[in-house]
């Protein structure tokens, strides 16, 4: 399983219609989900790369661009690939979150792409409430 492309564009489904205050929070809530999801089970982490599957090819080329900008590069080849890393820096959470959010970005996405972000999103969502429960 490739874990550089751990985090998801879920909120990215919303992102276009919502104004920054609605941004930060679905920011917050996506760092503290992929924290969580990068300090869990083995477990956990194969019943989310299930649900990676269901993302459109656009969405994981976007992510590992974000990923290669934002995480140190000597970082790039080992480290960023493994959940551990996320778990112990989870600041480069938020710091891809926020590559990801480009007007850009979203306007790209086509009907098609948002449907499989849809897919991707309720299973992401199935996966937070069986291995972290938030509030």
């Amino acid at each position: 399983m490739n874990t550089f492309i751990i985090f998801a564009i879920f909120f990215a489904i919303l992102g276009s219609c919502l104004g920054n205050e609605e941004r930060e929070k679905m920011k917050e809530r996506g760092v503290n989900f992929y924290k969580c999801l990068a300090c869990a089970t083995d477990e956990a982490h194969a019943a989310y790369a299930k649900c990676e599957q269901l993302k459109p090819n656009k969405s994981k080329i976007h992510l590992e661009e974000c990923c290669k900008k934002v995480i140190p590069e000597e970082d790039h080849v080992e480290e960023a690939k493994h959940w551990q890393y996320y778990c112990d820096n989870p600041v480069y959470i938020g710091k891809v979150l926020d590559c990801l959010f480009t007007e850009e970005y979203l306007k790209s996405l086509t009907d098609e792409d948002m449907s499989a972000l849809k897919k991707f999103k309720d299973c992401a969502k199935g996966i937070k409430e069986q291995y972290c429960n938030e509030a």
